[in-house]
């Protein structure tokens, strides 16, 4: 059996060194693709008039899909609209990148029901993560 090793480092150089080979792998099984493999981050925010951030959706462009990776709005602005017009954003955005859908993962305790209002449909799930909730696998194709 092999030697393994523990690091709670998961930026650091061996971190790194899995990331490029992840890569090369993908640039491999994926040469001659028109749009190539590079990972495409985007980042949508709201600062209020005093230039605070308020709320914002980071997200990455791969393999012709949008994953969703955060959204998150001020306690005080949710239900104004500010997660919707994040969203909106990050879509055409992504569709105007050739985008054939978004992809993300929520918990039943923040909002699935929010995503499936705009359009998303639920490709998986994982009961008991954590205890007493679910975890959820959500998808939109254009």
């Amino acid at each position: 059996m092999p030697a393994i090793h523990f690091s709670t480092d998961n930026q650091g150089p061996e971190a790194e060194a899995v990331l490029r080979g992840l890569r090369q792998h993908r640039a491999a099984a994926l040469a001659g693709r028109p749009d190539g493999t590079a990972t495409q981050p985007l980042c949508f925010f709201h600062r209020d008039g005093a230039g605070t951030l308020r709320g914002g959706l980071v997200a990455e462009l791969a393999l012709e899909w949008l994953l969703i990776d955060k959204l998150w709005v001020d306690e005080a602005l949710r239900g104004q609209g500010l997660g919707t017009a994040l969203l909106q954003a990050a879509e055409m955005e992504a569709r105007r990148r050739g985008a054939t859908g978004m992809h993300l993962y929520t918990s039943s305790f923040q909002s699935p029901a929010f995503y499936r209002r705009h359009g998303f449909q639920e490709i998986g799930r994982l009961e008991g993560r954590p205890a007493g909730h679910d975890r959820f696998w959500l998808a939109k194709r254009f």
